[in-house]
């Protein structure tokens, strides 16, 4: 009974088997070639593609993160014999400032002012003005640094952003080493609420 039930399903399964179109693709008969199938790396097929130098090198998502080589580092000379008039420029100082005062308009004229003289003397470091205060490190060559000195000291300040009341300089240095510390002149921002800042008074 089970074999006549399998002979009748095979033959209905010859029944709804459709003959092969020789005329669209050749039948091999038992004779059937093997299918090509392409490479599998990573769950993508690999296709056979013209020779092209690019394709032998590594893609970037595969390369390993190296750090960038930093910069050498140039040691200034020590002997003061070494300088003159003609390379003292070379020279790079630094020193750091302290301003007591009263500027109008949360300091923001006083920052502009102070900061145009530090960038345009090519000065690098950083600044924070205040209502009533300043405070900054600034580095570049010797002439530049007694310049912006001679500025603040001189009270170069209009009337407008301020007045200014007394000038501490300190960690005055001469001599560094390139590349400098800073890259960049930038001004601290007060960026807290005015709740925050009213608890902080």
């Amino acid at each position: 009974m089970v074999q006549m039930q399998k002979l009748g399903r095979f033959k209905r399964l010859l029944g709804q088997t459709r003959k092969p179109n020789t005329d669209w693709k050749p039948n091999y008969g038992l004779l059937t070639r093997r299918k090509h199938h392409p490479l599998i790396l990573n769950g993508y097929p690999q296709f056979d593609k013209p020779y092209d130098p690019d394709n032998r090198r590594t893609p970037p998502t595969q390369k390993k993160y190296r750090p960038p080589v930093p910069p050498p580092v140039v040691k200034a000379s020590r002997n003061s014999s070494d300088y003159n008039e003609d390379n003292f420029h070379q020279l790079k100082s630094k020193f750091q400032f302290e301003v007591k005062g009263m500027f109008h308009d949360k300091g923001y004229l006083a920052e502009k002012e102070v900061f145009t003289a530090a960038f345009n003397l090519h000065l690098v470091g950083w600044l924070k003005i205040r209502s009533n205060f300043m405070l900054g490190h600034v580095q570049g060559d010797t002439y530049a640094l007694s310049y912006f000195k001679k500025y603040l000291e001189e009270k170069h300040l209009s009337k407008e952003a301020g007045t200014i009341d007394w000038v501490r300089l300190f960690e005055y240095n001469t001599g560094l080493s390139t590349p400098l510390q800073y890259r960049h002149l930038y001004c601290e921002k007060d960026w807290r609420k005015y709740r925050r800042r009213k608890a902080h008074i």
